[in-house]
C-alpha cells in the first residue's frame, strides 16, 4: 500500500501526489490516447477525435463524481458543499463509464461511425483504463475485500481502509495492529478486465459479427463485478445495500448477455448452414 507516491517539500510548502489521483489521471490519458488512435483509424479527424475524447473524459469524471454522491448521501448531508471537494477516491466507476459512453455514442452518430464496430475497438482502451484505476485503488488501500485465509490474501497496514473496516467489524486483533489478510478485490477486477479483453480481441480477429466482442466484454465484466462485490466490505454510508448492488450488476450482465445471444443467433441465421433453419 502506497497511498502517496510523491511528497516533496518546496520551501514552506509541500507537493503531494496521491496514488489514486495519479492513476486516475494516468487511466484517463492512456485510455484516451488509445481511443484516439481507434477513432483516427476509423476516419475521424485528429482534432475532432481529441476534442470529442476530451468531452467524453470530462463527462465521465462529472458523472463518476455525481454517482458517488448519490450512492453515499449521508456523507454529504451535514455539509453539502463537500460534494464539490474532489477527494481522490470519491468517484464511482460506472457513473464514469455511463457518462463517457453516452458522449461517445452521440459522437459516433455525429461522425457516422458504426457504433457496434466502434464499441469492439474501444474494448482494449476501456480495459486498460480499468486496470490502471484498480491499481490505483490497490495502492491507495481502498475497495479492499473481506478477510480471507487464502494464500494470496493481502495484509494492509494499520490506518488503511481495510484496517478500519476490521476494527468496526469487531476484529479485536486489529485494535492492536494485527490486520487480517483480505481479498485483493482490486487486483481480481484488473485481472478479469485483462482476461476478458484478450478474449474479446481474439473474437474480433476471428471475424465474429460487429458488437459480439464488446457485448462479451460487458457481459463478462458485469457478471464478474457481481461476484466480486460479494467479496468486498460494504461501505457504511452507501445508499444501496450490498444485495441490491449485486443484483444490479447481475441484471446488467443479463441484459448485455441477451444482446450477445441475439448477435450470435443473427450470425447463425445469416450463415449458409443456418439459412434453411426455421
Amino acid at each position: 500500500m502506497h497511498p502517496i507516491l510523491i511528497d516533496v517539500a518546496v520551501g514552506s510548502a509541500s507537493i503531494t501526489l496521491r496514488s489514486y489521483l495519479a492513476f486516475l489521471v494516468l487511466a484517463a490519458l492512456v485510455a484516451g490516447g488509445l481511443a484516439g488512435r481507434v477513432l483516427v483509424r476509423m476516419g475521424v479527424g485528429r482534432r475532432s477525435a481529441i476534442g470529442g475524447l476530451a468531452a467524453a473524459v470530462l463527462a465521465g469524471l462529472v458523472w463518476a463524481r455525481l454517482l458517488a454522491v448519490i450512492l453515499a448521501p449521508s456523507r454529504y448531508a451535514a455539509d453539502p458543499a463537500s460534494a464539490f471537494v474532489l477527494e481522490p477516491s470519491e468517484f464511482a466507476l460506472y457513473g464514469g463509464l455511463a457518462g463517457s459512453g453516452a458522449v461517445l455514442l452521440w459522437l459516433a452518430r455525429h461522425w457516422h461511425l458504426d457504433t457496434a464496430r466502434l464499441a469492439d475497438r474501444l474494448v482494449v482502451p476501456i480495459a486498460t483504463g480499468l486496470v490502471l484505476l484498480r491499481i490505483g485503488c490497490f495502492l491507495n488501500g481502498c475497495c479492499a475485500g473481506i478477510a480471507t485465509g487464502l494464500p494470496w490474501g493481502v495484509v494492509f497496514p494499520p490506518g488503511s481502509a481495510a484496517w478500519g473496516q476490521q476494527v468496526i467489524g469487531g476484529n479485536a486483533g486489529a485494535l492492536f495492529g494485527r490486520v487480517s489478510p483480505v481479498h485483493p478485490t482490486q487486483l481480481y477486477e484488473a485481472t478479469a478486465a485483462i482476461a476478458l479483453a484478450a478474449v474479446a480481441l481474439r473474437l474480433g480477429r476471428r471475424g465474429e459479427p460487429d458488437g459480439v466482442p464488446a457485448l462479451l466484454f460487458a457481459t463478462g465484466f458485469l457478471a464478474f463485478r457481481a461476484f466480486n462485490q460479494t467479496l468486498r466490505v460494504p461501505s457504511l454510508d452507501q445508499l444501496l445495500p450490498e444485495p441490491v448492488l449485486v443484483e444490479a450488476y447481475a441484471l446488467g450482465a443479463l441484459a448485455f448477455g441477451v444482446g450477445l445471444l441475439g448477435r450470435v443467433a443473427l450470425r447463425r441465421q445469416d450463415s449458409p448452414l443456418g439459412a434453411g433453419l426455421p
